[in-house]
């Protein structure tokens, strides 16, 4: 959405920071006494370090008229996110949705979508059985690998292969 600069009333509003310096930026908002929200994204089931959802962007509550000014003028701010002369601002049920899918740290987990299905077709890359197609029986997502039924010498095999050789 897109709100007037004129106007008084506070909106989130989308502020472009600095390269890897959105937590500075919060911090600072936060203490000259703006609200902020910064979300955090990690692989669920993974050691990855969160890292922000919109990479170089957060958003702060303003008003565009009386606060917009001090915002910009903030360290490792970059700019507000304008469109001609215009802010790009968010609902409040947006800011909502998003932390209603954080856990009590502010972090929200994704999770790696299933890449295979039961009954899919697929090409093995690497290997001793490089070349050959199998159906995939199961998709073991946690081990990142594969149980597969192939065909091979008139006999059915079941293997189970790391993802990373299928295409």
């Amino acid at each position: 959405m897109l709100c007037d600069l004129s106007l008084s009333e506070r909106v989130w509003a989308v502020i472009r920071s600095k390269p890897n310096k959105e937590v500075f930026v919060r911090d600072f908002l936060r203490s000259d006494g703006f609200e902020v929200y910064l979300p955090f994204i990690t692989q669920k089931g993974k050691w990855f370090k969160p890292k922000p959802l919109f990479p170089g962007y957060l958003f702060t509550k303003i008003s565009p008229r009386f606060e917009l000014l001090k915002v910009r003028k903030s360290p490792n701010v970059l700019c507000p996110l304008k469109f001609s002369e215009q802010l790009a601002i968010l609902e409040d049920e947006t800011i909502e949705f998003f932390k209603g899918r954080q856990n009590h740290d502010g972090i929200i987990y994704a999770e790696k979508p299933d890449r295979y299905f039961r009954g899919q077709v697929v090409r093995i890359n690497e290997g001793s059985f490089a070349g050959l197609q199998a159906v995939v029986l199961e998709y073991l997502k946690d081990k990142e690998r594969v149980r597969l039924l192939l065909q091979y010498f008139g006999r059915d095999v079941n293997i189970e292969v790391p993802e990373s050789i299928l295409n």
